[in-house]
């Protein structure tokens, strides 16, 4: 299993993400493995963009669309959670791609709790 988990943003046509191996994590009681990275942390302390040539100092995590990835260990599927202003077939495509979702079962998720509301 390749599967990977972790957080991700979308902004200036550039998708930024840290992932973690599910493997090399546990699950909960419930059978979900989830990242221990945290959205703020890496965008305002770690400076994740950077990684990625931009240059997005004195920004806010939740300025941008972003979203998280979490596996279902029982259910052997991710879950995708993430602003309904990035769900379409590019983002989609390179989300799967990066987070090694090609060869597994996912179901994607959106909610207030990942919306920004500036336009992109």
């Amino acid at each position: 299993m390749n599967n990977r988990v972790g957080i991700f943003w979308f902004t200036e046509n550039t998708f930024v993400y840290k992932t973690q191996n599910v493997i090399d994590l546990k699950p909960d009681s419930l059978g979900f493995v989830d990242s221990t990275l945290q959205h703020q942390i890496e965008w305002e302390e770690n400076l994740i963009y950077e990684q990625f040539s931009l240059s997005l100092y004195n920004t806010e995590y939740y300025s941008f669309p972003r979203g998280r990835v979490v596996f279902n260990f029982n259910l052997q599927t991710s879950l995708i959670y993430l602003d309904k202003k990035i769900f379409r077939k590019g983002v989609v495509k390179t989300i799967t791609s990066k987070f090694h979702l090609e060869n597994t079962a996912f179901k994607f998720f959106t909610g207030s709790h990942y919306s920004c509301f500036k336009s992109i």
